[in-house]
C-alpha cells in the first residue's frame, strides 16, 4: 500500500476546511460563482467510489443546494477527488 505524505494530507486537509465553508477573499465575500461553495467528499477511484458514486454522494448530501458533483484531478497529481459543487449557506 502506498505511503501518503504529509504534503498531501496537508492539501486534503486544507480542501476540506476550505470546501465546507466556501473559498472567500479577505472581505469574506464568496468568490465562487452565484454563491456556490465547494466540498470534498472524498477520493475517487474504481475501487473505493467512481463517477456515478461521487455524484450520487454529492446529491445525497445536498439535494435542497442545487448540487452538482464529479471526480476532478488535483493539479500535479494523479489523485483525484470527489468535489461537490452546491449552494452555499449565508
Amino acid at each position: 500500500m502506498a505511503k501518503l505524505s504529509s504534503t498531501l494530507c496537508f492539501f486534503l486537509l486544507l480542501v476540506c476546511v476550505l470546501g465546507t465553508n466556501g473559498i472567500r477573499d479577505t472581505a469574506s465575500y464568496v468568490i465562487v460563482p452565484n454563491d456556490q461553495c465547494l466540498t470534498a467528499l472524498g477520493v475517487c477511484s474504481s475501487k473505493l467510489c467512481d463517477e456515478q458514486c461521487c455524484e450520487k454522494n454529492c446529491f445525497d448530501n445536498f439535494k435542497s443546494k442545487n448540487p452538482s458533483g464529479g471526480c476532478e484531478t488535483i493539479p500535479g497529481s494523479a489523485l483525484r477527488i470527489c468535489n461537490c459543487h452546491h449552494d452555499c449557506d449565508n
